[in-house]
């Protein structure tokens, strides 16, 4: 009887450590996939094509104009506050990878959106989640971050920056 509650107690050992490998591996799997992801958007949003998209809707906002023009972009950040609501990416890496652009559009496009969310609340509600998910994290990691609170000047700086991308 002694040897088969023995048995038992292994079997179930052995159980749990498999099921420990494989949350572990999966996680590790997730991980990698995640980074992948990031790395695909990153290649998206830095394509030339995305270049131009982002110089006209820089150049939109700047000069308060055409706004519609930074849609493409508002959505593309869209896109990221899902998977990052979806916990397909991690917030700590789209801020790794996004924060500059996610916070620059934002606060760019505030009005615009504003404006669209009093016609459908759901417009970029993602966009806006994710904007305050990797503010928050830029505030805890670097909190005399130049880009917490961003100035009139360097602003129109930032999306000259972009404008001159095409």
């Amino acid at each position: 009887m002694a040897w088969e509650s023995l048995e038992a107690i292994g079997t179930a050992l052995a159980a749990v450590v498999a099921i420990f490998t494989l949350l572990s591996q999966n996680k590790a799997f997730r991980a990698n996939l995640a980074a992948d992801l990031a790395m695909k958007l990153d290649d998206r949003f830095s394509s030339s094509e995305f270049k131009k998209i982002r110089s006209r809707a820089a150049l939109a906002l700047r000069d308060h104009a055409a706004e519609e023009e930074a849609e493409d972009v508002f959505d593309f950040f869209e896109t990221v506050g899902l998977f990052t609501r979806r916990k397909a990416l991690d917030a700590e890496l789209v801020r790794s990878f996004f924060f500059h652009w996610v916070n620059l559009y934002w606060v760019a496009g505030k009005d615009h959106i504003a404006k669209r969310q009093s016609e459908s609340s759901s417009v970029w509600k993602d966009f806006g989640d994710l904007y305050l998910k990797v503010l928050k994290i830029e505030m805890e990691k670097d909190p005399s971050s130049g880009d917490i609170s961003l100035s009139p000047a360097k602003l129109e700086r930032y999306l000259n920056d972009e404008i001159e991308l095409s």
